[in-house]
């Protein structure tokens, strides 16, 4: 089994470091300008506490590295609208330029957790909410230039992540393209290999191997017309000839034999350093792959799996099994996304489906854990 885990760089240990320090110096500035000479200027100064906790708790659980085990995006986004209300709050017990702080930290959230046109509305709500208790609430002077100021500030942030998911995007898909193009060199080269052994086990077979019974046969008729010393000679040849076709005979059948297709190293570089997912790999040591065609099948549909639970899985983990099941070879991959329990099937897998059913195999996709997917193809060499 292959178990890819990834880790936290430094550098994004850092950036948490910086970011909680900014955090700290935040709460500093709201909660030392707070008096508490008075019972309801310490319950005001609790309550801009709780909110802040609540603002932090939420933004913990919205940024946090390590997936929730269930209900991810649901957990992120109920985080986000925890931030919210905070700042909702702490608008109504402060007029303080910190909540402008904090809408931009909330803004720069939006894109990450949200589809784009609800995280359109969401900056655009911030700005009116911000507008609303400066010129309304609050009735600042010049409500508005503060309002276009703060609001600048969530634009920009807000455009910022957005850059950033896109540059993450292009990063993830040129390292998937390079991975399936290694994973692709990898299984050509077997392919190569493989048809290599046949074309030289066909040669022999074909080319010395007749020429091998033709001299036997003609050794054979010498052995009944030569008499005297060269009798004993010619037996002993006929004998060596007989020899030499059973070796070519035993090579040929060692190369048919051992014409196998190693898809471990294909699979292996096609799951190495995949983005936000670890992947297990259970591939039977014993497993004998003749075909070259049922070799591509099964690599193509394990690599369409992974591009389907990264596009659309929103999964941490997925398991891949493959086996030799008597005269059918079985493969087995399941996530733990959420999926649609009322799967589309899109240009991916409709072509998975036609590789399959082209070689009389089977497929079969679940939806009721994740994505499932359980594919059968008989062996050729069986039927």
């Amino acid at each position: 089994m292959i178990t890819t885990v990834y880790q936290n760089s430094l550098a994004q240990n850092l950036e948490g470091m910086t970011g909680y320090l900014a955090w700290a110096i935040v709460c500093y500035l709201t909660l030392s300008s707070q008096p508490t000479d008075t019972l309801s200027g310490q319950l005001k100064l609790l309550t801009i506490v709780f909110c802040l906790l609540l603002f932090i708790i939420g933004f913990y659980f919205t940024t946090r590295e390590k997936p929730f085990n269930r209900m991810d995006t649901s957990i992120r986004q109920l985080s986000v609208i925890g931030q919210l209300i905070a700042v909702v709050l702490i608008h109504i017990l402060i007029n303080s330029g910190v909540v402008a702080i904090l809408g931009v930290a909330l803004a720069a959230q939006l894109p990450i957790r949200f589809n784009r046109l609800a995280a359109y509305f969401g900056v655009l709500g911030l700005i009116a909410l911000d507008y609303y208790f400066n010129a309304f609430y609050w009735a600042i002077e010049d409500s508005l230039v503060w309002t276009a100021l703060a609001g600048a500030f969530n634009l920009f942030a807000f455009r910022m992540s957005q850059r950033v998911m896109q540059e993450q995007d292009a990063r993830d898909e040129i390292t998937m393209l390079n991975r399936e193009l290694i994973a692709t060199q990898a299984l050509l080269q077997e392919s190569t290999k493989q048809s290599e052994r046949l074309r030289i086990s066909r040669d022999l077979h074909d080319g010395l191997g007749h020429h091998l019974t033709a001299l036997i046969l003609k050794l054979q008729y010498l052995t009944y017309t030569t008499e005297g010393e060269n009798k004993a000679h010619v037996v002993e040849a006929h004998v060596m000839a007989k020899q030499l076709l059973t070796d070519v005979r035993e090579t040929v059948h060692e190369m048919r034999e051992g014409s196998n297709i190693g898809l471990k190293d294909a699979l292996d570089a096609l799951i190495s350093q995949i983005p936000r997912l670890k992947v297990h790999l259970d591939l039977q040591p014993e497993l004998h792959l003749p075909d070259a065609k049922t070799a591509d099948t099964l690599f193509r549909c394990v690599q369409e799996a992974i591009t389907n639970t990264l596009k659309h899985g929103n999964a941490s983990e997925m398991h891949i099994r493959l086996y030799q099941n008597g005269d059918a070879f079985e493969l087995q991959v399941i996530d733990n996304g959420h999926c649609s329990l009322h799967l589309h099937e899109g240009s991916g897998l409709k072509g998975m489906r036609e590789r399959v059913e082209q070689l009389r195999g089977q497929l079969e996709i679940t939806t009721t854990k994740g994505f499932g997917l359980n594919i059968r193809i008989p062996n050729m060499e069986a039927l």
